[in-house]
């Protein structure tokens, strides 16, 4: 297993694709057919790292747990959430009004109706990990905490008045924090299995195989959208067409498939030290996100520059410069002169993985 300090550099490699989509899928219909398809996956996939360590907290005592992850998440949170406001306010000359709705929205942390979009991941995260820690307090064995997030996850498509898939309405994303905890805790279970390198020819014959079938499906993905497999699944079995959690389960299982090819490519790239550089700063990229869009447009402006996505490749590699322009300018500078707003804290290496060291 590839290691750096004690990190293993695949995982950040990992984070760097994951992190990489999310700056993609967000220029929206300019990325053309790569936008609906890094939707299918983006999101989930980081929940699915972050839960990879979740057991290795439980040693700490909930007070120090709690106060580690707020200094972690909630205090970049609102680091992030502050600077975004001072500079939207300045670039787009804000009155009372709008500031008031924007700083509202930080309070509330509501998916797709926070005003910097990129925010409302980490109070979800939070939330998810404290309740994570405390139902494995209370439920030694990993298969159960798996049966209660099916059952979180069951329950946010059955239950609530609003699916949280399509349209979060709950305060700090509580809703999609039922929805999205299934990744998580499948992350936990599945990080020994995928981090585990096959020893004989069995193992070796299985891994290949997995890995040619996940790139099969993600190609397809990308090219037909998972609706395609949908259909071929619906003409055998008609009644999961109108069985909307059957629906919600494929998503999930789609989902995973490609999560699990971004590994074995994570894998592949893992020596590529600029990736793993990227993908340990992706707390600070998902919370300066939009600021860093806006202000390196309205950079290149300045020296007559004028920002054309005239093409979704244009848009995968801006998305790019975007992640290396930031990490050698915006991340440096906050590492240096504010590492505790933005969730650099003393940790061991395996406390490190999930969103709480981006």
């Amino acid at each position: 297993m590839n290691t750096d300090h004690d990190r293993i550099a695949w995982v950040d490699v990992f984070k760097f694709f994951g992190i990489w989509a999310i700056y993609i899928g967000h220029f929206g219909a300019k990325a053309g057919k790569v936008y609906p398809f890094v939707f299918t996956y983006h999101v989930p996939m980081f929940f699915f790292v972050a839960g990879f360590f979740s057991t290795r907290y439980l040693k700490d005592t909930s007070l120090v747990f709690i106060k580690k992850k707020t200094l972690q998440l909630m205090l970049p949170y609102v680091f992030f959430s502050l600077g975004a406001l001072a500079v939207f306010t300045l670039q787009n000359s804000w009155e009372f009004p709008e500031i008031k709705s924007a700083f509202i929205s930080v309070l509330f942390g509501i998916r797709n109706q926070v005003f910097a979009g990129s925010l409302w991941f980490i109070p979800c995260l939070y939330l998810m990990v404290i309740g994570d820690y405390f139902i494995r307090k209370l439920f030694k064995l990993q298969v159960f905490v798996l049966a209660i997030a099916i059952g979180t996850f069951i329950i946010s498509q059955t239950l609530l008045p609003n699916n949280p898939a399509l349209k979060p309405s709950w305060f700090m994303n509580i809703d999609s924090a039922l929805y999205y905890y299934v990744y998580y805790v499948l992350g936990a279970v599945l990080f020994p299995l995928i981090a585990k390198d096959p020893t004989d020819t069995i193992q070796k014959a299985l891994s290949v195989t997995l890995a040619i079938m996940s790139a099969m499906v993600t190609l397809i993905t990308f090219i037909l959208g998972s609706n395609w497999f949908l259909g071929k699944i619906t003409v055998v079995f008609p009644v999961i067409s109108t069985f909307q959690l059957a629906i919600a389960f494929f998503n999930v299982i789609i989902a995973l498939i490609i999560i699990y090819f971004n590994v074995v490519v994570a894998k592949l790239f893992a020596h590529v030290l600029v990736l793993g550089e990227l993908g340990r700063e992706t707390l600070v990229f998902c919370g300066t996100e939009d600021v860093m869009k806006n202000v390196f447009s309205q950079a290149l402006a300045m020296f007559d520059l004028k920002l054309r996505l005239i093409t979704p490749l244009i848009t995968v590699l801006f998305s790019l410069i975007c992640l290396l322009v930031s990490n050698y300018t915006l991340v440096r500078f906050l590492n240096t002169y504010f590492p505790w707003a933005v969730g650099k804290i003393k940790s061991t290496p395996s406390q490190e993985y999930g969103m709480e060291e981006k």
